[in-house]
């Protein structure tokens, strides 16, 4: 049931900026595109929301959510200095390298997402076992 609550916490997430992504874009993006995308979103959360070594309480999950958001404006921070030292004032427009823009938003949103269901899941066992405890 934990995981269940946490893909449907990674799902209203990740709809969410689907959503305000096809109002940017003022554009449907592609359906498969995006399932595709939430189907290794998932599977990701699922391996590393089992996995021993990795965090399991809340405090955890909180803490690698914010590393998440602060390594992806970093990120982002270094994609838009590369671009106007290059004499772009868009990083969306510079062909900044394979590890650009792609890295960013694989940590963050990405990440952040995985991290925020993973603290969904958290709170859900914390709660359950204080309950049944």
């Amino acid at each position: 049931m934990a995981d269940l609550i946490a893909i449907l916490a990674l799902g209203l997430q990740y709809s969410l900026i689907v959503f305000v992504i096809d109002l940017w874009l003022r554009n449907t993006l592609p359906f498969t595109e995006v399932t595709i995308t939430f189907l290794i979103l998932s599977s990701v959360g699922i391996v590393l929301w089992h996995r021993k070594e990795l965090s399991q309480t809340v405090k955890q999950w909180a803490g690698l959510a914010r590393r998440s958001v602060i390594l992806g404006i970093a990120l982002f921070g270094g994609d838009l200095l590369l671009a106007l030292l290059n004499g772009h004032a868009n990083p969306f427009l510079f062909p900044g390298g394979l590890l650009g823009l792609p890295l960013t938003f694989l940590v963050c949103p990405g990440g952040t997402i995985i991290c925020l269901a993973g603290l969904v899941r958290a709170f859900y066992l914390s709660k359950r076992a204080v309950g049944t405890g």
